[in-house]
C-alpha cells in the first residue's frame, strides 16, 4: 500500500485505536488502499458507533472492549486515537517493538493532494479555522474545513483535488504522534496553560504545538501571534514568519491599528476594514481576525472578498453566540470556554454587567488570577458542577451561589441579572461531569433560556 512517491504509506497491516469519529475515517482511508485494518476501542460492541460496527462488512476487524498490548501482534502501524494518552501500555509497547505510532491527522495529510493550512493554539481554533475556511470558500477556492472542528482529515483527504486546500483545526493531542507532517501553512495563535492534566506542565504542552512546524521548509508559511512571547519564542521549522497583533505593526502580516485592520504583506500597507464592521465580538475574536487575515495573505485573496466575508461573518455556535434577548436581559451561550483563558476573554468582551454561569468538570485549573476580572465584570455568578467550590474558594469577593442543574442556574442567573445586563454561560471548565460535551452543554443552556423566554417554569 502506498498513497504516492512522495507521501508512501507506512504500513500494510495497520491497527487503529478508537472507534470515534478519526478512527472510522482513517480506518475507511486504510481499506480503500488495501490495508489489513484492525480497529480496536475499550468500549464493548453494543456501546461502538454504529458507523463503526459498521466497518465490519468493509472488511475491518472490529476488536471489542480490548484495548491491551496483545492487540500489537502482526501489526506494523499503529493509527493513534487523539482520545487514548501517549503514555498507554499499548503505545509504549509499540514504540518499544519499533512500531510506527502516528495520529489519523498525519495520515489523512500523508493521502492529501491539497496543501494543508493548520491552525492551533490554547483557544480560537474553531473559529479562526472556520473564517479561513471561508475566506477561501468567498475568493471561490476549493476547500475543506476539517480536523478537530469537525470532518475527519481522513475523510476528505482524497476529495479535494491539488488545486484546494484543506483547512484543519489541529489539537495538542493529535501533535503528540505526528513526525512527518508539513503544513503549507501554520498558524499558531496563543499559549495559555491546558491539558496540564495530560501533559505535565508548560514546557511540555509548548512543545506539542511547536511540532506543527518542525518539518516547514523556505516555500511554507508559520504564522505566529507577536503579543504572545511564548508563541514566538517556541516556533520551530525553517517556514516563512508572518505575525499578528492586537497592539503593534508588524513587518509582515495583520495588526490592528487606530481602530483599523492592516495589512503589511511585501512591503505595502493596506487599511483593510475598520473593527466596528467586523461582526464578531471581543478582543479574542480581533485576535482570531487578524490570525485569519495573516494566514490567507500568501494566497492573495482579492481584499474586497475579505471586507464582504468579515462583515457579514457570525462566528461559530457555543462561542459568545447570541442565545436570546427578553425582559432587558440578553443571554450569550459560550460553552465552548473550557478554560480559564477562554471565561478571561469572555469576560473582556462586555461593557454591562454580567451575571455568570461558570462550573463543569475542573482540569486542576487556578482560577484565582480571574478574581480581580470577576470584580470589574460580574455582578453575580451561578456555580454549577464538580468545580463549583474550587471556583467560590478562588473569588471569596464575589456574590454567588450554587445551583443543582442548568435549568435552576439560568432561573437563577435570570433573577439576579439587571435590565440591560448579560447573562453569559462561560464555564472555564469541561462538560463531562454533567453533559456529553461542550456542543451538549450549550444546547441544552439554549434551549433553558428558550424556555424562560417563554415564560416556562423549572422541570
Amino acid at each position: 500500500m502506498s498513497f504516492d512517491r512522495h507521501h508512501p504509506a507506512p504500513g500494510r497491516d495497520v491497527l487503529v485505536t478508537g472507534a470515534a469519529r478519526s478512527g472510522i475515517a482513517a480506518a475507511r482511508l486504510l481499506r480503500r488502499h488495501g490495508a489489513r485494518v484492525t480497529l480496536a476501542d475499550r468500549r464493548p460492541e453494543p456501546e461502538w458507533p454504529e458507523a463503526a460496527r459498521a466497518l465490519a462488512a468493509e472488511g475491518v476487524h472490529c476488536a471489542f472492549g480490548r484495548e491491551d498490548a496483545g492487540l500489537l501482534a502482526a501489526h506494523d502501524l499503529v493509527v493513534w486515537s487523539p482520545g487514548w494518552p501517549v503514555d498507554h501500555p499499548l503505545a509504549e509497547a509499540a514504540r518499544a517493538a519499533h512500531v510506527p505510532v502516528l495520529s489519523e491527522l498525519e495520515l489523512g495529510a500523508l493521502a492529501a493532494q491539497a496543501p494543508l493550512v493548520c491552525v492551533t493554539g490554547t483557544n480560537g481554533k474553531s473559529t479562526t479555522t472556520d473564517l479561513i475556511g471561508a475566506l477561501l470558500r468567498a475568493a471561490g477556492r476549493e476547500v475543506a474545513v476539517c480536523g478537530n472542528i469537525g470532518r475527519a482529515v481522513c475523510e476528505v483527504a482524497e476529495q479535494v483535488s491539488p488545486q484546494g486546500m484543506l483547512v484543519v483545526e489541529v489539537s495538542s493531542f493529535q501533535l503528540e504522534t505526528v513526525d512527518r507532517l508539513q503544513p503549507h501553512i501554520a498558524v499558531w495563535l496563543n499559549l495559555t496553560p491546558d491539558h496540564l492534566d495530560r501533559h505535565g506542565d508548560l514546557a511540555t504542552y509548548a512543545a506539542m504545538k511547536s511540532r506543527l512546524f518542525a518539518r516547514q521548509v523556505p516555500e511554507d508559511w508559520a504564522v505566529g501571534n507577536a503579543d504572545d512571547p511564548a508563541v514566538l519564542a517556541n516556533l520551530s521549522g525553517e517556514g516563512a514568519r508572518l505575525a499578528f497583533s492586537v497592539a503593534h505593526p508588524v513587518p509582515e502580516g495583520a495588526y490592528a491599528d487606530g481602530g483599523d485592520l492592516v495589512l503589511a504583506w511585501r512591503g505595502g500597507l493596506e487599511r483593510l476594514i475598520a473593527r466596528r464592521e467586523v461582526r464578531l465580538l471581543g478582543p479574542h475574536n480581533l485576535a482570531n481576525v487578524l490570525a485569519a487575515l495573516t494566514a490567507v495573505l500568501p494566497l492573495e485573496l482579492p481584499p474586497e472578498t475579505l471586507r464582504e466575508v468579515l462583515r457579514e461573518y457570525r462566528g461559530l455556535e457555543h462561542r459568545l453566540e447570541p442565545a436570546g434577548e427578553a425582559r432587558g436581559r440578553r443571554f450569550v451561550n459560550d460553552s465552548k470556554a473550557t478554560n480559564t483563558d477562554a471565561l478571561r476573554v469572555a469576560l473582556q468582551s462586555f461593557a454591562e454587567p454580567v451575571v455568570l454561569i461558570a462550573g463543569g468538570l475542573d482540569k486542576s485549573q487556578d482560577f484565582r488570577p480571574l478574581a480581580p476580572l470577576v470584580r470589574e465584570h460580574v455582578r453575580h455568578v451561578v456555580l454549577i458542577g464538580a468545580g463549583a467550590e474550587a471556583i467560590a474558594s478562588a473569588w471569596p469577593e464575589a456574590s454567588s451561589e450554587r445551583a443543582p442543574s442548568l435549568a435552576a442556574a439560568v432561573d437563577a442567573a435570570a433573577a439576579a441579572a439587571a435590565p440591560a445586563g448579560v447573562i453569559l454561560l462561560s464555564p472555564g471548565c469541561a462538560s463531562f461531569d454533567m453533559f456529553r460535551d461542550y456542543e451538549d452543554r450549550g444546547r441544552r443552556f439554549k434551549d433553558e433560556v428558550a424556555r424562560w423566554i417563554q415564560g416556562g417554569e423549572t422541570p
